[in-house]
């Protein structure tokens, strides 16, 4: 009986002294099933909890918001102007989204906003990129006109820029582009487009086809992933209807096509892969 107890309290010192080199050869961050570098992050709307952690570090002061904004701010901790904008309309934000991942530097978050302080030259809002430390998140920089909204990170793992579809809309002219932007703001245009039919010359967009085999690109309205590429969900007027109708002058009648354009990441760049000849955008 007692070589029996023996043997056991033998055994169980095995299993426990392997258990203990197994923990600690997986290291931090590694053991339960998570990885030491977690993945980049596409964009999405933040939980109930992620605005209670957020939210405190750039809206001071914070109080139910009025006139569709989610919160009023008494200040903008870390804002880069001291006229927070310059808008003069009260200081009304709303976070729209969070991404998680390695944007400038490993461990950030990417929260974007609308903000009633921010003029029509940011688009009404812009981004906030924050930092881990060791107590929980920190603010690093306010990016004005800069919201990822909509964009999707163009690598898995390492550092990423994003994806986005961007517009603006003026004086009846709405125009759209495609670009690779970093969180930081930079911007590499992709494919850009202009919809003209609404200004004062409603056949503006033929001045600007160079060819009469170019398409008119009037608008890229959002882009997705799309098996390992993405497509870019785009509305044109195909090169002969756009031919015929500049040479009618009824461009701003002419059958509008619908349709979905094929991208392709290559680590530094956004390739198309279209037979579309399209005319400059404005």
């Amino acid at each position: 009986m007692k070589r029996v107890l023996f043997s056991l309290v033998v055994l169980l010192l095995v299993l426990g002294a392997g258990w203990v080199w197994l923990h600690r050869a997986q290291g931090p961050g590694q053991h339960g099933g998570n990885t030491a570098m977690a993945a980049n992050q596409d964009p999405r709307a933040l939980s109930a909890a992620e605005q209670a952690a957020f939210l405190p570090l750039v809206c001071g002061g914070a109080s139910a918001g009025a006139d569709g904004y989610a919160h009023d701010c008494a200040s903008l901790p870390g804002y880069p102007s001291s006229d927070y904008g310059g808008a003069g309309t009260g200081l009304g934000i709303t976070l729209t989204s969070i991404a998680y991942g390695n944007f400038t530097g490993p461990d950030e978050a990417y929260v974007s906003y609308l903000g009633s302080f921010e003029p029509h030259v940011t688009n009404f809002g812009g981004g906030i990129l924050f930092h881990k430390t060791a107590t929980g998140w920190a603010l690093t920089a306010w990016y004005p006109g800069n919201s990822l909204d909509g964009c999707l990170v163009l690598n898995p793992t390492g550092q990423t820029p994003f994806l986005c579809v961007r517009g603006s809309t003026g004086q009846g002219e709405t125009d759209t582009v495609l670009a690779v932007v970093t969180a930081t703001g930079k911007q590499t245009k992709v494919l850009a487009a202009s919809d003209l039919r609404e200004t004062m010359d409603p056949n503006a967009n033929c001045g600007l086809r160079q060819a009469a085999d170019q398409a008119v690109l009037l608008g890229i309205e959002s882009v997705a992933r799309d098996g390992a590429g993405y497509a870019a969900q785009i509305s044109y007027v195909p090169a002969p209807i756009a031919e015929a109708a500049c040479q009618a002058k009824t461009f701003a009648s002419a059958p509008v096509t619908k349709a979905s354009l094929p991208l392709s990441w290559n680590g530094s760049a956004v390739q198309l892969s279209s037979d579309h000849k399209f005319a400059p955008a404005a």
